[in-house]
């Protein structure tokens, strides 16, 4: 064992420590007061403090204490004379000692720790380790956040790597960005891949003059597809990340195969935009070859002039569509219209995993795979948790390529929300100002949690930036599409829940909110959004930044705050789903199966081809005894009912509601606003209804805090007189039940959902709704969500008007047809 004494002098006296083997914590705490002596100075009083007495000893008992020790250490930077004072005795006594760095902060707290390189800098001075996390969680407790245990940790670490708890403090409170501190981690570039020529492809001579012009090589997820089959009629799952050119691959097998006469090329991807997008693209690129592109997706009913414009028809090389939109026609019984099909590409695969769509894509998947029997299925996606076992699902080749074609940085800001505008001004100003060595000035897409923050924000910013979203027109979108490509637009602001899937050539990606409405952002869906920074034909680098509210939730009190969700996805990884779905989901996929085949064995047949598990037997005598198909030997045929459920989309429960609501003569204006409400609408005034109230007023019309603060007691007389009857009118229309649970039994939806379809029925197109919708309630809503339900209304009353004629309700049947006449104006 070893013993040593640390003197730590003070003005008045001098504090000693005995160490027993290196111990943080003394033996006891001394106090060694001095007086001078003809000899020079020797002890004069020794006091022992211990648990928090003290005791005088004799001063002889220090000097036998300082000959027994193995070490005496004198901590620099204590009083000079008293220093000075005891260095003399120790002579006197023929000792000496040695003069030592030690924490200040320790030797406060009656404790010793040296200073050495892993000591923290702080306040002009160093301290331990120990003392530098005790000031951090110290000052991070006193900050009123109530941060997690996981931005502690992370305050920590990198107290502990930069050795500045100054530097590291300076984080909670932003205002300078130090971009050393909230680098989160980097990710490098790949180029150990080789990179195949495209002149040795084996492809048509017309289709390679195309690519040449663009490149002379293949990019490395694209040279892994060719070596594995891919222009050999191979089946592949090719998992890549954003930007490394999984949409050629797809093209590469498409483009060949149609001008090898093998057949068409269908291409399916989740959203309207990005099948919009898509269209455009092939139809500029492809058009020289004689190749002609056509488009099928949802919203196609409603009568508007950029769907003037695009070909919808069967008859092309080409067929574009959302998952819905190709499933229209083989639900409809219709599949020999596609003609021969040579490829089949699902774009963002992963969405079979979803628990709204997945089944529909699953079933889509299947039934091409029937009536497509020799097609070359490519799947595509950039996020896929387990990609082995997705590919033995899906009867494909796995190529995977895990890096990225350009280093990403990614970035986490902890901060106030008040500071959030702030400090993406400085981040998007400063990435516009850059320009890359392709000749590309840096742009930001901004994600955030809602499409009314979408405005709030790109109105908020000092640089030219715009709203994207899909309560937009398609119109409006393609502006702004068109404006970022170009490179005219620095920022564009949009939802989680739309541009994961569309094609943005941004350098930096911002994550204003982590939610996707009030939900947190999945591990899919953050590497999906992340993954739109950086593109090699336009970018050095990627920038990711994450901007996390401590103590920041969305939903309830329960559940992990926005800082520890920006750790746990920044660190996290993807965990595999598995894909089912419930009974209702199944037999809605069993009509849409029975509508490609008159065979039990096929269906059976088809429904093997899903990752989900089918009991087809037992599906099928439930559908049966619901009148929804006919079954005999192994033929199967669906009844008149079940091939409008079907063709539909409409689910076992949502069929029945239909009949039942014809079988007692309702209004189809009602059967179809009781369907599906239209509830996205907004006060328009939001912020002057706020202001005179001194409330904070949410802007969504129908959530129920909204109805609660306009329409009690006194708070109407407090606005101003056109504002209120705008809002009593609004009241009067909807809000008029007699149900018990009024305005919260749904009426009110249902009621504002026929005022929508009443009015487009006079003639207003979408943007006409919503200008009428401000000058009678001072309520506003977006184009593109109008339309979107007006589509929708438009397929549940051709359903009601099938129905209708199906169980001989003759007049239900005309009114529902020349109700949604109108609709389609």
């Amino acid at each position: 064992m070893t013993l040593w004494i640390l003197a730590s002098a003070e003005r008045s006296k001098i504090i000693i420590l005995p160490i027993r083997d290196k111990k943080k914590k003394p033996l006891f705490v001394g106090e060694l007061i001095l007086r001078d002596t003809d000899a020079g100075p020797r002890p004069h009083k020794f006091k022992v403090k211990d648990n928090g007495k003290g005791e005088f000893k004799p001063p002889s008992e220090f000097v036998e204490l300082l000959r027994k020790t193995d070490r005496i250490m004198i901590a620099r930077g204590g009083d000079e004379g008293q220093t000075a004072s005891f260095v003399e005795m120790l002579q006197g006594f023929q000792m000496s000692a040695d003069v030592v760095n030690a924490c200040r902060f320790c030797l406060l707290k009656n404790r010793f720790n040296f200073l050495n390189r892993r000591s923290i800098r702080y306040h002009r001075e160093k301290v331990c380790e120990d003392c530098g996390r005790e000031e951090l969680f110290n000052t991070l407790k006193s900050s009123h956040v109530n941060y997690s245990d996981e931005i502690c940790e992370r305050f920590e670490d990198i107290m502990l790597k930069t050795k500045d708890l100054d530097r590291t403090m300076a984080m909670i409170s932003p205002d300078d960005i130090d971009p050393d501190l909230t680098r989160f981690d980097s990710i490098a570039a790949n180029t150990s891949v080789p990179k195949g020529l495209i002149k040795d492809l084996p492809l048509h001579k017309g289709f390679k003059k195309i690519l040449l012009a663009k490149s002379e090589t293949l990019l490395p997820v694209q040279s892994l597809s060719v070596e594995n089959g891919l222009l050999k009629g191979q089946n592949q799952l090719v998992t890549s990340v954003t930007a490394t050119g999984k949409t050629l691959i797809a093209e590469l097998a498409g483009i060949e195969n149609i001008l090898r006469k093998k057949g068409r090329l269908i291409y399916l991807v989740p959203l309207v935009a990005l099948a919009n997008q898509k269209y455009d693209q092939f139809t500029k690129r492809y058009s020289s070859l004689g190749i002609k592109t056509s488009i099928r997706v949802g919203s196609e009913r409603i009568k508007t002039k950029k769907g003037a414009s695009m070909k919808r028809t069967l008859d092309s090389d080409i067929i574009v569509g959302t998952y819905e939109g190709l499933d229209q026609i083989l639900r409809t019984g219709n599949a020999d219209l596609l003609g021969q099909i040579g490829t089949v590409v699902i774009d963002e695969v992963h969405t079979i995993e979803d628990s709204e769509r997945g089944h529909r894509l699953d079933g889509v998947i299947a039934r091409l795979k029937y009536v497509a029997a020799g097609a070359q299925f490519i799947y595509l996606s950039a996020t896929v948790a387990k990609p082995q076992l997705r590919a033995k699902q899906l009867n494909a080749k796995l190529i995977e390529y895990e890096y990225r074609p350009v280093p990403i940085e990614r970035h986490l800001i902890l901060c106030p929300e008040h500071s959030k505008t702030k400090i993406m001004a400085r981040l998007v100003r400063e990435e516009f100002s850059t320009t890359s060595s392709k000749g590309h000035k840096g742009q930001t897409i901004i994600f955030t949690n809602s499409r009314r923050n979408c405005h709030r924000i790109s109105e908020a910013l000092p640089i030219s930036a715009s709203a994207y979203h899909a309560g937009l027109t398609s119109q409006e979108r393609k502006k702004v599409e068109v404006a970022f490509v170009k490179g005219k637009l620095p920022v564009v602001v949009t939802t989680a829940a739309l541009a994961a899937g569309v094609d943005f050539p941004a350098s930096q990606v911002i994550f204003e909110s982590l939610a996707m409405g009030i939900e947190w952002l999945t591990m899919q869906d953050f590497l999906q959004m992340l993954g739109r920074a950086g593109r090699p034909d336009y970018h050095d680098r990627g920038e990711v930044v994450v901007l996390a509210v401590p103590n920041k939730k969305y939903s309830g009190d329960k559940g992990d705050t926005e800082d520890a969700v920006a750790l746990k996805l920044l660190k996290g990884e993807m965990q595999h789903t598995k894909v089912d779905y419930g009974d209702d989901e199944k037999m809605e996929e069993i009509l849409a199966s029975a509508a490609v085949t008159s065979s039990r064995n096929d269906l059976k047949m088809i429904h093997s081809y899903m990752l989900a598990d089918y009991n087809v037997d037992m599906l099928l005598d439930k559908l049966a005894r619901n009148k929804f198909l006919h079954k005999k030997g192994d033929l199967i045929a669906l009844t008149r009912f079940g091939k409008i459920a079907s063709g539909h989309f409409l689910s076992v429960s949502r069929a029945f509601l239909i009949r039942d609501s014809v079988l007692i003569d309702q209004e189809p204006i009602v059967t179809v606003s009781n369907l599906e409400f239209f509830d996205a609408v907004y006060y328009k005034y939001a912020a002057r209804v706020s202001a005179a109230l001194n409330v904070n007023l949410p802007s969504r019309v129908f959530q129920g805090a909204s109805l609660d603060i306009l329409f009690e007691g006194e708070n109407m007389d407090k606005l101003d007189v056109t504002l209120r009857d705008q809002l009593l009118d609004f009241a009067g229309d909807f809000l008029t039940c007699s149900c018990r649970d009024s305005p919260y039994c749904g009426c009110a939806e249902r009621k504002f959902s026929e005022k929508i379809i009443s009015i487009r029925a006079e003639g207003y197109d979408p943007e006409g709704i919503v200008r009428k919708l401000e000058h009678l309630y001072g309520i506003t809503a977006y184009p593109g969500d109008v339309l979107g339900y007006l589509d929708n209304v438009v397929r549940n009353l051709e359903a009601v008007e099938l129905i209708a004629s199906a169980y001989s309700k003759r007049e239900i049947a005309y009114k529902a047809r020349d109700l949604r006449k109108l609709v389609e104006g």
